[in-house]
């Protein structure tokens, strides 16, 4: 069982993936390495360096499965490591030590893999409290794009809408999480990236 009383996908693959289980670990490298992507392309210049940390990560995690707390939160897991890659990746590379400074400034408080999912826990209640505000049509919609992974081509025929109609939903509800988590740049790139 997971924290959360039930078992979940994550914890079933980490369990096989403690076994040995290649088939588990291309599973969660299918499911994990667009976000992990998408957060660090934000933060490096070229994507080889992207491609680069993604296959460090993943082999850290293959070399690691038998450590992996298959109770707590895969994703907080997998953003750390990262995180910490994103750090090794500046201290390698960059020669300009504002730049490496600043970085470490705005991060600093994730470096951790407990503070990062205390406040990882607390994006994830936030997400779910902006979601349920959300009026009932565009809260369908976005749950169906971002949790479900349905295209707009999708949505609009299980839904029986414009493919426009679910364009404009999903926007309607982005510029929503926007306005209600704008004044913390950093931690809304992070909800973007990991909820919605």
């Amino acid at each position: 069982m997971s924290k959360y009383g039930k078992i979940s996908e994550d914890y079933m693959l980490i369990k096989r993936l403690q076994k040995d289980d290649i088939l588990a670990f291309n599973e969660l490298y299918r499911k994990y390495s667009p976000k992990v992507f998408n957060f660090t392309i934000k933060h490096l210049e070229h994507e080889n360096d992207v491609k680069d940390l993604m296959q460090e990560l993943f082999v850290t995690i293959w070399n690691k499965r038998k450590d992996i707390n298959e109770h707590l939160s895969f994703n907080s897991y997998i953003f750390t490591i990262s995180l910490n890659l994103i750090r090794k990746h500046f201290r390698k590379k960059v020669k300009d030590r504002n730049i490496i400074n600043k970085w470490a400034e705005d991060t600093e408080q994730y470096s951790t893999e407990t503070s990062y999912l205390a406040e990882y826990n607390n994006l994830e209640l936030i997400s779910n409290r902006i979601i349920a505000e959300l009026p009932y049509k565009r809260r369908q919609v976005f749950v169906l794009s971002r949790q479900k992974g349905l295209s707009n081509k999708e949505i609009a025929i299980k839904l029986n809408l414009k493919k426009k109609t679910v364009e404009n939903h999903l926007n309607l509800a982005l510029k929503y999480f926007r306005k209600k988590y704008s004044s913390r740049t950093f931690l809304f790139s992070l909800l973007l990236i990991f909820f919605i």
